[in-house]
Protein backbone atom coordinates (compact mmCIF):
# COMPACT_ATOMS: atom_id res chain seq x y z
CA UNK A 1 0.00 0.00 0.00
CA UNK A 2 1.47 3.52 -1.05
CA UNK A 3 0.61 4.40 2.80
CA UNK A 4 2.47 4.06 5.91
CA UNK A 5 0.89 1.40 8.25
CA UNK A 6 0.78 2.26 12.01
CA UNK A 7 1.53 5.71 13.47
CA UNK A 8 3.80 5.62 16.64
CA UNK A 9 2.61 7.61 19.78
CA UNK A 10 4.67 7.93 22.40
CA UNK A 11 3.38 5.54 25.55
CA UNK A 12 3.14 7.43 28.65
CA UNK A 13 5.92 6.24 31.95
CA UNK A 14 5.78 2.57 32.71
CA UNK A 15 3.22 1.91 35.45
CA UNK A 16 4.34 0.48 38.38
CA UNK A 17 4.32 -3.34 38.78
CA UNK A 18 1.34 -4.11 41.30
CA UNK A 19 1.63 -6.89 43.41
CA UNK A 20 0.21 -10.54 42.39
CA UNK A 21 -2.24 -11.74 42.56
CA UNK A 22 -4.77 -8.92 42.66
CA UNK A 23 -8.03 -9.00 43.90
CA UNK A 24 -11.40 -7.67 42.60
CA UNK A 25 -12.34 -4.09 43.77
CA UNK A 26 -16.04 -5.20 43.20
CA UNK A 27 -17.86 -8.18 41.31
CA UNK A 28 -21.92 -8.12 41.14
CA UNK A 29 -24.57 -10.55 40.17
CA UNK A 30 -26.65 -9.35 37.54
CA UNK A 31 -29.15 -11.58 37.46
CA UNK A 32 -29.20 -12.33 33.60
CA UNK A 33 -26.16 -14.47 31.49
CA UNK A 34 -23.39 -11.82 30.55
CA UNK A 35 -21.20 -12.81 27.49
CA UNK A 36 -19.64 -9.06 26.25
CA UNK A 37 -18.78 -5.96 28.43
CA UNK A 38 -17.16 -2.78 27.25
CA UNK A 39 -16.58 0.56 28.63
CA UNK A 40 -17.42 3.78 26.73
CA UNK A 41 -14.44 5.18 25.15
CA UNK A 42 -15.16 8.46 25.81
CA UNK A 43 -14.31 10.62 28.12
CA UNK A 44 -17.46 12.28 28.09
CA UNK A 45 -19.23 8.59 29.20
CA UNK A 46 -16.72 6.92 30.73
CA UNK A 47 -18.25 6.18 33.71
CA UNK A 48 -21.01 3.80 31.82
CA UNK A 49 -20.01 -0.25 31.27
CA UNK A 50 -22.13 -1.83 28.91
CA UNK A 51 -22.66 -5.30 29.64
CA UNK A 52 -24.53 -7.59 26.44
CA UNK A 53 -25.48 -11.35 26.57
CA UNK A 54 -29.88 -12.66 27.60
CA UNK A 55 -30.12 -8.82 27.02
CA UNK A 56 -28.48 -5.77 26.89
CA UNK A 57 -27.67 -2.49 29.97
CA UNK A 58 -25.76 0.16 31.16
CA UNK A 59 -23.86 0.49 34.34
CA UNK A 60 -21.93 2.63 35.81
CA UNK A 61 -19.35 2.52 38.85
CA UNK A 62 -20.33 4.42 41.77
CA UNK A 63 -18.55 4.85 45.37
CA UNK A 64 -20.82 2.92 48.12
CA UNK A 65 -21.07 4.47 51.47
CA UNK A 66 -19.01 1.97 53.03
CA UNK A 67 -16.20 3.26 50.68
CA UNK A 68 -16.33 0.04 48.39
CA UNK A 69 -16.77 0.42 44.80
CA UNK A 70 -20.06 -0.49 43.42
CA UNK A 71 -21.98 -1.52 40.04
CA UNK A 72 -25.47 -0.14 39.56
CA UNK A 73 -27.70 0.23 36.53
CA UNK A 74 -27.30 3.43 34.87
CA UNK A 75 -30.45 5.83 36.22
CA UNK A 76 -32.67 6.82 33.49
CA UNK A 77 -30.68 4.95 30.68
CA UNK A 78 -32.89 1.46 30.36
CA UNK A 79 -31.75 -0.33 27.31
CA UNK A 80 -35.28 -1.52 25.44
CA UNK A 81 -34.14 -5.00 24.11
CA UNK A 82 -35.68 -8.38 24.56
CA UNK A 83 -33.77 -11.07 23.85
CA UNK A 84 -30.17 -12.38 23.36
CA UNK A 85 -27.48 -9.84 22.06
CA UNK A 86 -24.92 -10.82 19.79
CA UNK A 87 -22.66 -7.89 19.84
CA UNK A 88 -22.10 -4.26 21.02
CA UNK A 89 -19.92 -1.77 19.89
CA UNK A 90 -19.27 1.78 21.09
CA UNK A 91 -19.20 4.86 18.40
CA UNK A 92 -20.23 8.73 17.55
CA UNK A 93 -23.19 8.61 15.38
CA UNK A 94 -24.26 12.40 14.05
CA UNK A 95 -21.59 13.46 17.17
CA UNK A 96 -23.33 12.03 20.17
CA UNK A 97 -21.90 8.88 21.86
CA UNK A 98 -23.61 6.14 20.27
CA UNK A 99 -24.19 2.31 21.61
CA UNK A 100 -25.21 -0.24 18.95
CA UNK A 101 -26.02 -3.60 20.00
CA UNK A 102 -27.27 -6.33 17.44
CA UNK A 103 -29.60 -8.68 18.87
CA UNK A 104 -32.27 -11.43 16.95
CA UNK A 105 -31.62 -9.77 13.27
CA UNK A 106 -31.58 -6.58 13.86
CA UNK A 107 -29.29 -3.79 14.66
CA UNK A 108 -30.41 -0.58 16.91
CA UNK A 109 -29.01 2.16 17.60
CA UNK A 110 -28.37 4.11 21.66
CA UNK A 111 -28.07 7.41 21.62
CA UNK A 112 -26.34 8.91 24.69
CA UNK A 113 -27.24 12.79 25.68
CA UNK A 114 -24.80 15.18 26.80
CA UNK A 115 -22.10 13.81 29.51
CA UNK A 116 -24.07 10.31 29.06
CA UNK A 117 -26.77 10.75 31.59
CA UNK A 118 -30.17 10.03 29.32
CA UNK A 119 -30.50 7.58 26.30
CA UNK A 120 -32.76 7.54 23.60
CA UNK A 121 -33.21 4.26 20.94
CA UNK A 122 -33.92 3.39 17.80
CA UNK A 123 -34.13 -0.08 15.36
CA UNK A 124 -31.99 0.59 11.84
CA UNK A 125 -33.83 -0.63 8.52
CA UNK A 126 -31.11 -2.80 6.96
CA UNK A 127 -30.69 -2.44 3.17
CA UNK A 128 -29.98 -6.53 3.26
CA UNK A 129 -29.96 -9.05 5.68
CA UNK A 130 -26.42 -8.75 6.47
CA UNK A 131 -27.39 -9.95 10.43
CA UNK A 132 -28.96 -13.14 9.05
CA UNK A 133 -26.14 -15.75 10.55
CA UNK A 134 -24.75 -14.92 14.53
CA UNK A 135 -22.78 -11.81 14.63
CA UNK A 136 -19.60 -12.24 17.13
CA UNK A 137 -17.93 -8.76 16.53
CA UNK A 138 -18.71 -5.04 15.55
CA UNK A 139 -16.87 -1.55 15.75
CA UNK A 140 -17.63 1.75 14.37
CA UNK A 141 -15.79 3.40 11.71
CA UNK A 142 -14.58 6.75 10.68
CA UNK A 143 -17.42 8.23 8.41
CA UNK A 144 -21.00 7.07 9.79
CA UNK A 145 -19.75 3.55 9.48
CA UNK A 146 -20.26 -0.23 11.04
CA UNK A 147 -18.15 -3.50 10.74
CA UNK A 148 -19.86 -6.51 11.39
CA UNK A 149 -18.09 -10.78 11.33
CA UNK A 150 -19.45 -13.52 12.59
CA UNK A 151 -20.93 -17.14 11.38
CA UNK A 152 -20.99 -15.67 8.16
CA UNK A 153 -17.43 -16.07 6.87
CA UNK A 154 -17.26 -12.65 6.21
CA UNK A 155 -16.97 -8.62 7.40
CA UNK A 156 -19.20 -6.61 5.91
CA UNK A 157 -19.29 -2.54 6.59
CA UNK A 158 -22.71 -1.09 6.87
CA UNK A 159 -22.99 3.27 5.66
CA UNK A 160 -25.13 4.37 8.89
CA UNK A 161 -27.42 6.76 7.90
CA UNK A 162 -30.58 8.46 9.13
CA UNK A 163 -32.48 5.36 11.00
CA UNK A 164 -30.97 3.23 8.38
CA UNK A 165 -28.07 0.70 7.47
CA UNK A 166 -26.82 0.60 4.05
CA UNK A 167 -24.56 -2.65 2.92
CA UNK A 168 -21.30 -0.71 1.56
CA UNK A 169 -18.56 -3.81 1.36
CA UNK A 170 -17.89 -7.19 1.92
CA UNK A 171 -14.99 -8.84 2.80
CA UNK A 172 -14.93 -12.84 2.35
CA UNK A 173 -13.29 -15.03 5.03
CA UNK A 174 -12.36 -18.23 5.09
CA UNK A 175 -13.69 -19.00 8.49
CA UNK A 176 -15.82 -17.56 10.71
CA UNK A 177 -14.86 -13.96 11.78
CA UNK A 178 -14.23 -13.90 15.63
CA UNK A 179 -13.03 -10.27 15.88
CA UNK A 180 -13.12 -6.68 14.13
CA UNK A 181 -10.87 -3.80 15.54
CA UNK A 182 -10.74 0.31 13.93
CA UNK A 183 -7.43 1.72 15.75
CA UNK A 184 -8.62 4.66 18.14
CA UNK A 185 -5.80 6.65 16.41
CA UNK A 186 -6.41 5.40 12.73
CA UNK A 187 -10.07 4.54 12.55
CA UNK A 188 -9.96 4.21 9.15
CA UNK A 189 -7.95 1.02 9.50
CA UNK A 190 -9.41 -2.20 10.26
CA UNK A 191 -8.26 -5.16 11.38
CA UNK A 192 -10.61 -8.51 10.98
CA UNK A 193 -9.25 -11.92 12.75
CA UNK A 194 -10.76 -15.47 11.73
CA UNK A 195 -11.26 -18.43 13.69
CA UNK A 196 -8.61 -20.23 11.19
CA UNK A 197 -5.95 -18.35 12.46
CA UNK A 198 -5.58 -14.93 9.96
CA UNK A 199 -5.59 -11.87 11.06
CA UNK A 200 -6.39 -9.37 8.04
CA UNK A 201 -5.60 -5.38 7.46
CA UNK A 202 -7.45 -3.02 5.36
CA UNK A 203 -6.91 0.86 5.08
CA UNK A 204 -9.96 1.84 4.27
CA UNK A 205 -8.67 5.06 2.22
CA UNK A 206 -7.45 2.83 -0.12
CA UNK A 207 -9.34 1.90 -3.71
CA UNK A 208 -11.69 -1.18 -2.94
CA UNK A 209 -10.27 -4.62 -3.61
CA UNK A 210 -11.06 -7.97 -3.46
CA UNK A 211 -8.16 -8.90 -1.04
CA UNK A 212 -7.07 -7.23 2.26
CA UNK A 213 -3.89 -4.80 2.53
CA UNK A 214 -2.00 -7.01 4.68
CA UNK A 215 -2.66 -10.43 6.64
CA UNK A 216 -0.62 -12.06 9.17
CA UNK A 217 -1.10 -16.07 10.16
CA UNK A 218 -0.58 -17.66 13.51
CA UNK A 219 1.84 -20.83 12.99
CA UNK A 220 0.01 -24.05 11.93
CA UNK A 221 -0.36 -26.00 15.54
CA UNK A 222 -1.85 -22.59 17.19
CA UNK A 223 -3.96 -21.85 14.10
CA UNK A 224 -5.77 -25.80 14.58
CA UNK A 225 -6.85 -24.73 17.68
CA UNK A 226 -8.44 -21.86 17.09
CA UNK A 227 -7.94 -18.31 17.03
CA UNK A 228 -10.58 -16.83 19.41
CA UNK A 229 -9.63 -12.99 19.53
CA UNK A 230 -7.50 -9.97 18.69
CA UNK A 231 -6.72 -6.85 19.39
CA UNK A 232 -3.42 -4.22 18.43
CA UNK A 233 -1.79 -1.70 20.29
CA UNK A 234 -3.49 1.91 21.26
CA UNK A 235 0.10 3.18 21.14
CA UNK A 236 1.65 1.53 18.26
CA UNK A 237 -0.50 0.15 15.13
CA UNK A 238 2.16 -1.89 14.29
CA UNK A 239 1.77 -3.97 17.14
CA UNK A 240 -1.29 -7.24 17.46
CA UNK A 241 -1.62 -9.77 19.85
CA UNK A 242 -4.28 -12.76 19.50
CA UNK A 243 -5.11 -15.83 21.70
CA UNK A 244 -5.31 -19.12 20.50
CA UNK A 245 -5.42 -22.39 22.71
CA UNK A 246 -3.17 -22.04 25.74
CA UNK A 247 -1.07 -18.92 24.61
CA UNK A 248 -1.27 -15.47 23.78
CA UNK A 249 0.72 -14.58 19.83
CA UNK A 250 1.77 -11.04 18.46
CA UNK A 251 3.39 -9.71 15.78
CA UNK A 252 4.92 -6.47 14.96
CA UNK A 253 3.71 -5.42 11.15
CA UNK A 254 6.89 -4.07 10.33
CA UNK A 255 8.26 -7.24 10.03
CA UNK A 256 7.87 -9.34 6.77
CA UNK A 257 7.24 -12.59 8.00
CA UNK A 258 3.80 -13.97 7.88
CA UNK A 259 3.65 -16.00 11.08
CA UNK A 260 3.82 -14.51 14.77
CA UNK A 261 6.92 -13.67 15.73
CA UNK A 262 6.31 -14.29 19.24
CA UNK A 263 5.12 -16.70 21.21
CA UNK A 264 5.02 -16.04 24.87
CA UNK A 265 2.83 -16.59 27.49
CA UNK A 266 0.69 -19.38 28.34
CA UNK A 267 3.18 -20.88 31.10
CA UNK A 268 1.62 -22.06 34.19
CA UNK A 269 -1.41 -23.10 31.91
CA UNK A 270 -3.16 -19.30 33.05
CA UNK A 271 -4.47 -19.09 29.84
CA UNK A 272 -5.68 -21.88 29.09
CA UNK A 273 -8.81 -21.70 26.81
CA UNK A 274 -7.84 -18.28 26.03
CA UNK A 275 -11.23 -16.02 24.79
CA UNK A 276 -10.74 -12.85 25.61
CA UNK A 277 -7.78 -10.34 25.13
CA UNK A 278 -7.80 -6.60 25.16
CA UNK A 279 -4.78 -3.89 25.07
CA UNK A 280 -5.12 -1.29 28.07
CA UNK A 281 -5.61 2.53 26.70
CA UNK A 282 -1.81 3.35 27.78
CA UNK A 283 -0.58 0.52 25.05
CA UNK A 284 2.03 -0.79 27.27
CA UNK A 285 -0.26 -3.99 28.63
CA UNK A 286 -3.33 -5.83 28.24
CA UNK A 287 -5.65 -8.26 29.59
CA UNK A 288 -6.10 -12.16 29.11
CA UNK A 289 -8.57 -14.33 30.05
CA UNK A 290 -9.98 -18.02 28.88
CA UNK A 291 -12.13 -21.40 30.46
CA UNK A 292 -9.17 -21.67 33.06
CA UNK A 293 -11.73 -18.85 35.19
CA UNK A 294 -7.78 -16.70 34.99
CA UNK A 295 -7.81 -13.11 34.26
CA UNK A 296 -4.08 -12.02 33.71
CA UNK A 297 -2.35 -8.50 32.72
CA UNK A 298 0.66 -8.83 30.45
CA UNK A 299 3.46 -5.98 30.49
CA UNK A 300 4.86 -5.78 27.99
CA UNK A 301 8.96 -4.47 26.72
CA UNK A 302 9.41 -4.22 23.06
CA UNK A 303 13.06 -4.68 21.61
CA UNK A 304 13.29 -1.70 19.24
CA UNK A 305 17.21 -1.81 18.67
CA UNK A 306 16.95 -3.68 15.19
CA UNK A 307 13.84 -4.36 13.32
CA UNK A 308 14.89 -8.34 13.18
CA UNK A 309 14.02 -7.58 16.87
CA UNK A 310 11.09 -5.82 16.98
CA UNK A 311 8.77 -8.89 17.46
CA UNK A 312 10.77 -10.36 20.60
CA UNK A 313 8.71 -9.43 23.45
CA UNK A 314 9.45 -9.71 26.86
CA UNK A 315 6.73 -9.71 29.22
CA UNK A 316 5.61 -9.97 33.00
CA UNK A 317 2.14 -10.92 34.46
CA UNK A 318 -0.21 -10.11 37.04
CA UNK A 319 -3.17 -12.50 38.11
CA UNK A 320 -6.36 -11.59 38.57
CA UNK A 321 -8.77 -12.92 40.97
CA UNK A 322 -12.11 -13.07 41.33
CA UNK A 323 -15.44 -14.62 41.82
CA UNK A 324 -16.16 -15.31 38.59
CA UNK A 325 -17.15 -18.91 37.11
CA UNK A 326 -14.47 -20.94 34.92
CA UNK A 327 -15.36 -19.41 31.70
CA UNK A 328 -14.81 -15.41 31.50
CA UNK A 329 -15.61 -14.62 27.80
CA UNK A 330 -14.69 -10.79 27.83
CA UNK A 331 -12.70 -7.81 29.31
CA UNK A 332 -12.88 -4.59 29.08
CA UNK A 333 -10.62 -1.69 30.24
CA UNK A 334 -12.09 2.02 30.93
CA UNK A 335 -11.17 4.67 29.41
CA UNK A 336 -10.05 8.16 30.40
CA UNK A 337 -6.65 9.99 31.82
CA UNK A 338 -7.66 8.32 35.27
CA UNK A 339 -8.75 5.42 34.50
CA UNK A 340 -6.05 3.41 33.02
CA UNK A 341 -5.81 0.81 35.80
CA UNK A 342 -9.45 -0.03 35.98
CA UNK A 343 -10.62 -3.64 33.50
CA UNK A 344 -13.79 -5.37 34.20
CA UNK A 345 -14.70 -8.89 33.11
CA UNK A 346 -17.48 -11.02 32.66
CA UNK A 347 -18.56 -14.84 33.77
CA UNK A 348 -22.02 -16.35 33.67
CA UNK A 349 -24.19 -13.75 35.57
CA UNK A 350 -21.46 -11.79 37.24
CA UNK A 351 -19.69 -8.70 36.31
CA UNK A 352 -16.19 -7.79 38.20
CA UNK A 353 -13.88 -4.90 37.82
CA UNK A 354 -10.42 -4.50 39.37
CA UNK A 355 -8.54 -1.55 39.84
CA UNK A 356 -5.09 -2.13 38.94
Amino acid sequence: TSREWGRRIPPPAAMEQPARPLGASCCSNVGWLVRSVAWCPFEEGSHLLAAAGDTAALLELRDAADGRATLAPAEGMAIPIDGDVDAIAWGRVHGQICLTAIAGGSVSQHLCAAQGHSLSSGVLQLSSPVVNAPVYSACHLAREMLALTGASRQCSLLALGEGAANLSRTIALHSEGVAVRAHHAQPDHLMVAEACGGVHFLDLREPEGPHPTLSRTLPPAAAAAGLRDADWCPGDSHLVCAVAGDAWYGWDLRSTGRAATAHVGGGGGETRGAHALRWAPHGTSFAVAGRSSAVSVHELRTAASSREERGLWSDSSTFLTHGLPTRVPSVSWKQGATAARVLAGCGDTKICVWSL
